[in-house]
């Protein structure tokens, strides 16, 4: 009865003490997890390989540097600028946002037995995808662009800022993706191979071979809705100086990735009960 007698305010100041002990001690076990399942991901996907990791960067790199080549040999122009930088910032954009969606939405089926451990929750198998995939393209980014320094000429990034804005946004709407991809393949096998038809017209409706200003007014009062074209034309404007960014809108990219991202996490809550 000794805590009954201690004064209201030091019982709610001890209480918050321990939840705010909780918290820390979940969060240090929620970056220990994904911390693991980092690894883990890498080892699985590339440790067969003689080159390890080094081939998610090399192979994607050299495919990028040889349709780039082929651009400067053919003398194509987008936007009125060199068609290799205007196309390698474009297609980086999309491509990360395309590989950690569909990693993300197949990450509760790739790793289901680890969900039997009491530490290791179905969000955290997804943060992991999508932090793997993150590093991996920004080493891919860093290497495509120091190409296209030493190779073609072109000037280094003027704004990594908006650059890193577009990608994170990118990132988000990938995730909320990624998880509503995860929900609904519980019920519907066939998903992930619908979203990776969907993404077929989707490189092409996503800006990374046109800029959204050369279209009619008509077809870009459509477009616009696409949120991943905002993300892909605010990191191109990020790597090109001058180039237009009035028909950019960033608030809306990470308002629909918000929006998916707490759907796709209730999506998971409820077929996770059964409830979908």
């Amino acid at each position: 009865m000794a805590h009954d007698r201690q004064p209201r305010g030091h019982v709610m100041i001890a209480d918050l003490r321990i939840e705010l002990a909780e918290c820390r001690t979940g969060g240090h076990t929620f970056l220990r997890s994904v911390f693991a399942l980092v690894l883990r991901e890498a080892r699985v996907r590339h440790g067969r390989s003689r080159l390890g990791y080094a081939w998610a960067v090399a192979e994607p790199f050299a495919v990028t540097a040889a349709m780039l080549y082929f651009f400067s040999v053919t003398g194509l122009r987008g936007n009125g600028l060199d068609f290799a930088p205007f196309y390698a910032s474009g297609v980086l954009a999309f491509v990360y946002f395309r590989h950690a969606s569909g990693f993300i939405g197949m990450a509760l089926e790739s790793n289901t037995p680890l969900f039997s451990y009491p530490r290791v929750r179905e969000l955290d198998a997804a943060v992991a995808r999508l932090v793997l995939d993150t590093i991996t393209s920004i080493m891919i980014a860093t290497f495509v662009f120091i190409f296209l320094y030493f190779a073609f000429g072109s000037p280094p990034p003027h704004d990594m800022g908006r650059m890193f804005i577009a990608y994170f946004g990118l990132g988000l709407l990938a995730f909320g993706v990624g998880l509503n991809i995860a929900a609904i393949q519980r019920r519907f096998n066939m998903t992930g191979h619908v979203y990776n038809m969907l993404m077929a017209p989707a490189f092409i409706l996503s800006g990374v071979i046109f800029s959204l200003q050369n279209l009619p007014y008509e077809l870009r009062g459509f477009i616009v809705w696409n949120p991943i074209i905002h993300g892909v034309e605010s990191f191109r404007a990020g790597y090109l100086p001058g180039y237009p960014t009035y028909h950019i809108d960033i608030p809306y990219l990470y308002f629909v990735g918000l929006i998916l991202t707490a759907l796709g996490m209730f999506q998971m809550i409820l077929s996770k009960r059964g409830m979908m």
